[in-house]
């Protein structure tokens, strides 16, 4: 197994069998961006109407059953800009539901779901683990692509994958998707990926603040934590799943239902799906709007400028389709760096984790365009350069630099 490390709560040394049932317990939970400081949400606010599709509006079939309460929950991040258009712009309640929004820590998550405290969440592909040794969450849909960066300190001497051998990398989970893109990565590279690379475990807000402090060289995470230490010029990007094959074609976040809703309560489970996938088209129309509602209602520790960005980056397009393939190949390389059993099969895993509990999203004649370009204004394209050597605006905005693969695409007038 890899050389794992932790400062925060773990063991310096463990052995395989600990690290996999610490990897289950933890990476079970909701890891977009888990931590104590998530806020807990208020009751849907009056809110300027935004222009485009509403939850009356988007294409599909909406529920007109009465489906009583269900319980989301969300842990900050910039990606979960769905669930929080979906409680506060009424695509739940749309659906027939009564929604009530929960903060929650990524540790809490398999506890809660055992004791059927939740209902459904926007999940990251950190379950698989946890789902292998028997926990009760399925996957309904992929929900979008793009808002996982590997960053590395800018005086770190890492500029590639293969300057990552024999450094140390900082992770909020054992076994989570950044950590397992990672690997993917270093595989990719020709280094070992269970022996090349110490992984260490520090909450999301203290990753940069490692990085600084010389405790790892870089760090993998999902926004606006690197986002944040980019525009702090503390760190430079390695890739991202944005613009990087084949990380780009890769969903980072699904619709994630509870198995008791999917098993006794199908109707719910439906019902949640879809309003988190017509959320997520919503956003694709929205970006500016969502970010408001993120920012004011104090969801992500972002501002509204950089999140307006930032959504403009991710590929808000639901599939349950392609969502399962994406799952099966996270799956794959999980069994590739000894995370999963031996004997564990992820195709199997992948048609026990992810179920069809509606049809495959359509939005119709109106659907969001794709390759949507980020409009950073230009005090935040030229911090973000100034952070890392990668990042360029195209022919326009080159801002003297002149690099053949960007990692931000910038449209500023």
């Amino acid at each position: 197994m890899s050389t794992l490390d932790s400062d925060q709560n773990v063991r310096p040394t463990l052995s395989r069998r600990d690290f996999l049932r610490y990897a289950g317990l933890v990476s079970g939970g909701l890891a977009l961006a888990a931590c104590s400081t998530a806020p807990a949400a208020k009751s849907p606010t009056s809110l300027p109407a935004a222009p485009g599709v509403t939850a009356a509006t988007v294409p599909g079939t909406t529920n007109a059953a009465s489906l009583g309460k269900a319980v989301i929950a969300y842990a900050g991040g910039a990606c979960e800009a769905p669930t929080f258009v979906a409680y506060e712009r009424g695509f739940f309640q749309a659906e027939g539901l009564e929604p009530e929004l929960i903060a929650l820590e990524a540790s809490t998550l398999k506890e809660a779901l055992a004791a059927g405290k939740i209902d459904g969440l926007q999940q990251t592909a950190d379950s698989i683990k946890s789902i292998e040794q028997g926990l009760g969450i399925r996957i309904t849909s992929g929900l979008h692509k793009g808002c996982i960066r590997l960053v590395a300190g800018v005086d770190s001497g890492v500029k590639s994958i293969a300057d990552l051998k024999g450094k140390a990398v900082g992770v909020h989970v054992f076994g989570g998707l950044p950590q397992v893109l990672v690997q993917w990565a270093l595989s990719d590279a020709g280094l070992d990926p269970i022996k090349d690379v110490t992984f260490k475990i520090f909450p999301p807000p203290q990753l940069e603040a490692a990085v600084q402090k010389g405790e790892v060289q870089a760090f993998a995470m999902y926004d606006p934590f690197p986002a944040i230490a980019l525009n702090n010029k503390s760190v430079v990007q390695i890739f991202s799943t944005h613009d990087n094959a084949p990380y780009k074609d890769m969903y980072c976040c699904f619709v994630g239902i509870a198995q008791g809703v999917v098993d006794q309560q199908p109707q719910k489970a439906a019902a949640i799906t879809l309003a988190l996938q017509k959320a997520a088209y919503w956003v694709s129309q929205n970006h500016a709007e969502a970010a408001k509602i993120m920012t004011t209602k104090k969801y992500v520790p972002a501002s509204e400028e950089l999140l307006t960005s930032l959504l403009k980056l991710y590929d808000y397009v639901p599939s349950v389709g392609i969502g399962k393939l994406n799952f099966l190949k996270y799956a794959e390389v999980l069994k590739q760096v000894g995370v999963l059993e031996k004997d564990t099969d992820p195709a199997k895993l992948t048609d026990l984790a992810v179920v069809a509990v509606t049809p495959e999203f359509v939005p119709g004649s109106a659907q969001a365009p794709g390759g949507a370009v980020a409009e950073f204004p230009a005090h935040l394209v030229r911090e973000l350069y100034a952070a890392s050597p990668l990042v360029t605006c195209g022919p326009d905005h080159a801002l003297g630099h002149s690099h053949a693969v960007s990692q931000f695409y910038c449209n500023v007038s």
